[in-house]
């Protein structure tokens, strides 16, 4: 057809201007900007992170160069500090207000300076202008961050280190916040592979306290070093995908305060000079679950094809598996338009779960784009039900350039609906997926490729259950000659056994009180009418010229502070500015900026501006699902963005005979249009995938402007796990089938199922058999899973306690025969 061979000769011209270069790439001319080496550098203490990254450059052009390069930060980091090293003098940056920054980058590079200006673009977004970088000389990029770090559904902390910067989508109306802002003539610059090894290291201290470290993500190696742990990578070299580090201490959930002393050396600056404390609280109370009304947001959009719509399939039954009895329950797919399943919320029963599981396994990634705040103002312009409380599950593994749209819709309905977020694969922007829980009260959760979706989906479905705690306040205890500045000013919900942080820094009134100063932080608050109370004490030393060789603890109390201030009010402009400059966290009103003064002649020569996009990611990624022998699909990683076509790397022929087979395409429609580049340099996947005639064959590229048709795989019966969640009936029971039987015992015949019983199994008893054998399989081959199925057991065992038994028979009887049976 007309489509197939215009898509062949366009592939195939893209595949010809190829050129083996490595570094950063002039698209469609082959020229390299090396980007020489990249290393990171970590240190882990408890919760908290201390990050370095180097980038060091090479400009072999006759020319000098402006590089423009934007990166992801994740959105609980803050960057705090930028070396530039160019051609051997070091230039440390400061921070300023945005526009004297800017202004001041702008004269550099206009009086021939060499110069380094850096912003972020977003909340998740750093950008870097590097201006006239010499020709042939070298230039390195020193950048640190601090951050605090979550915890993971099975209680260990969680170290990521994102390497994906997704395009924005960018719907009608709204603006790119990745559009870069050149001091020159621009060229478009594609990031390719980099020569040279990329390092990482990481350094955890307190190693008698670590159980474990592991990474679901790569091969790592670890080794006792002094009083910590080292932590590299197996395999020292450049990858596409994020890096993932578990960290598992021997007693987690301990009730924590870290305390940083003020610095001597920084008495004119009152911030850095005062205490900061970082206290986790780690609250428990007795879990009590309510019935609510749950609605399900899935992003449907073409970027979700492949494993991410065969996760969120999986995701979605579990989900609704999970459910307790009396909800209601409505699923609402949304692309470039949004679908509903019910017209409204319905209760929550056998037909309407058998419809709903019907629809959650035959879902498409076919909706098109990312247009995620029109289906959120419809779910907000709904009736909400007396007595049921509105949960919000957002799925998606995309990027919008309408962020603040979407989370300020979902704030001012926060008093009527909480929302979870899941953000999916690399490159999900943490600021819309953690913007959105703060803003509806709920919690955030990401998964990178070798993660498994489902403990993080019950861990937030077991938070969706629990009721309110209200009047929820923190308060420190402290001597009379501290003020108290506290970030967060009114706490976020408060559920059981979750990590709460709290900052607070202790401005000194009058003089610092000498010697130790000791004070503790309470927690309080109310659930059900009981008062809850937890209390953290610490200890503030006294200050000292050196006490900190990075005031971690004060740069991320300026992080939450600021944030606060942007987006709660109550503080001006110029507050911001201070603050951001005293302790060097740029805000959305700062950046920090770096002129070369020793520089003794100015850079000859008229500069070119290079603008490079990180490389762009649509990553089709076969996520684990919940059994461990799910068969495989093809990566589509490393795909660039911005362009007529994507694709992987295929040979020629094969392609060809590819497209006149009529392989299958994958429409991503409405995404953003940008300027189409000078010419096409696809970027080589490592592992192509080699199909064979027959075999089912997975989206390969996007022809943006034309109509795609989408073939998808059928959906495979479920095994394992799987199965047993898929036949549970919505009070929780299993009822004896030859499915069952056949999971059970390998062979499909019901009647032997029912003479194993040790009374006589007729009517309703069946039931509480079928059920007492699951749960008993369960237990017994699916122990290191139990977090997936907790909350379906919990449903069982409330079903098993009410239904009546033989007089002389006991649920501990047919458990014992039951595992008897099937051990």
């Amino acid at each position: 057809c007309d489509v197939t061979s215009r898509v062949y000769n366009t592939v195939v011209r893209a595949m010809a201007d190829q050129q083996s270069v490595s570094g950063l790439l002039v698209a469609g001319k082959g020229t390299a900007l090396p980007l020489k080496d990249v290393s990171v550098e970590a240190e882990v203490k408890g919760y908290v992170l201390g990050l370095q990254s180097t980038l060091k450059y090479c400009n072999d052009s006759p020319d000098p160069v402006e590089v423009l390069f934007r990166f992801p930060v994740e959105q609980s980091h803050a960057v705090v500090g930028l070396t530039a090293v160019i051609d051997g003098r070091k230039i440390r940056a400061e921070v300023r207000e945005k526009e004297e920054a800017r202004a001041a980058y702008d004269d550099a590079i206009a009086s021939g300076r060499s110069a380094a200006f850096a912003e972020e673009k977003s909340g998740d977004v750093f950008s870097i202008s590097l201006g006239n970088l010499p020709p042939q000389k070298e230039a390195e990029i020193q950048l640190q961050l601090v951050g605090e770090l979550p915890i993971d559904a099975e209680g260990g902390v969680r170290f990521s280190l994102p390497t994906t910067l997704k395009p924005r989508y960018t719907p009608a109306g709204s603006s790119d916040p990745l559009a870069p802002v050149p001091s020159g003539d621009s060229d478009q610059v594609e990031q390719a592979s980099v020569a040279g090894a990329h390092s990482f290291q990481m350094k955890v201290l307190d190693a008698e306290d670590v159980a474990e470290v592991t990474s679901p993500t790569h091969a790592i190696a670890v080794a006792k070093e002094g009083e910590g742990l080292r932590v590299s990578l197996s395999e020292q070299k450049p990858s596409s995908k994020d890096l993932v580090i578990l960290i598992r201490h021997k007693a987690p959930h301990t009730l924590k305060a870290v305390v940083e002393s003020g610095i001597t050396t920084s008495r004119e600056n009152v911030f850095m000079s005062s205490p900061a404390v970082m206290v986790n609280f780690f609250p428990e109370f007795p879990n009590e679950e309510a019935a609510c009304e749950f609605i399900f947001l899935v992003d449907r959009s073409g970027s979700m094809s492949g494993g991410f719509i065969r996760s969120a399939r999986e995701t979605l039954t579990l989900f609704l598996k999970s459910i307790p009895e009396g909800s209601y329950i409505n699923i609402i797919g949304f692309g470039s338009r949004y679908e509903k399943l019910f017209d409204q919320s319905v209760p929550y029963s056998q037909a309407t779960l058998d419809k709903a599981t019907s629809h959650s396994q035959t879902m498409k990634a076919d909706l098109g784009g990312t247009e995620l705040l029109p289906p959120l103002k419809y779910i907000f312009g709904l009736k909400t039900l007396a007595g049921f409380p509105r949960q919000i599950f957002v799925l998606t593994d995309g990027s919008v350039s309408n962020t603040s749209a979407c989370i300020e819709a979902v704030r001012k309905n926060a008093h009527s609906a909480r929302c979870f977020t899941f953000g999916i694969g690399s490159g999900a922007s943490t600021a819309l997926v953690e913007g959105l829980a703060r803003a509806g009260s709920g919690t955030a959760e990401f998964v990178k490729e070798g993660e498994r979706l489902q403990p993080k989906v019950v861990r937030s479905l077991k938070r969706a259950l629990q009721p309110a705690v209200t009047d929820v306040s923190v308060s420190f205890e402290v001597h009379k000659k501290f003020e108290v500045l506290q970030s967060p000013p009114t706490l976020p919900p408060v559920f059981n056994g979750e990590k709460m942080v709290v900052y607070a820094v202790l401005k000194p009134t009058t003089a610092t009180p000498a010697g130790k100063v000791s004070g503790k932080a309470i927690l309080q608050g109310k659930m059900l009418g009981k008062n809850l109370k937890t209390t953290v004490p610490f200890q503030i030393l006294p200050s000292s010229p050196e006490a900190h060789t990075l005031p971690t603890v004060h740069h991320l109390a300026a992080k939450a502070l600021i944030k606060d201030w942007q987006t709660m009010g109550g503080r001006d402009s110029k507050e911001i500015v201070q603050l951001s400059v005293e302790s060097s966290v740029i805000s959305s009103r700062t950046a920090f900026i770096a002129v070369d003064e020793e520089s003794s002649e100015p850079v000859a020569g008229a500069m070119k501006t290079w603008d490079v996009k990180a490389r762009f990611s649509a990553q089709f990624s076969n996520y684990s699902s919940l059994d461990s022998d799910d068969d495989s699909d093809s990566e589509f990683d490393n795909l660039f963005s911005h362009s007529h076509v994507r694709c992987a790397s295929f040979d020629e022929d094969d392609l060809k005979e590819e497209l006149e087979e009529g392989g299958a395409f994958f429409a991503e429609t409405n995404k953003s249009t940008p300027p189409a580049p000078a010419a096409l340099s696809p970027v080589k996947h490592s592992k192509p995938r080699v199909f064979m005639k027959g075999e089912f064959r997975e989206p390969r590229m996007v022809l943006k402007g034309e109509k795609a048709r989408v073939v998808s795989k059928p959906t495979a019966p479920a095994t394992g796990l799987a199965s047993f969640i898929d036949l549970q009936q919505a009070n929780g029971s299993w009822e004896t089938s030859s499915a069952l039987t056949e999971k059970l015992l390998d062979h499909s015949n019901p009647a032997a199922l029912l003479e194993a019983c040790p009374v006589k199994c007729e009517g309703p008893l069946s039931a509480v058999w079928a059920t007492v054998l699951v749960l008993t399989r369960l237990r017994l081959g699916y122990s290191d899973q139990q977090e997936e199925w907790e909350l379906i057991a919990v449903k069982a065992e409330s079903w098993l306690r009410r239904q009546q038994l033989p007089a002389g028979t006991t649920l501990e009887d047919l458990y014992q025969a039951a595992e008897k049976l099937l051990a």
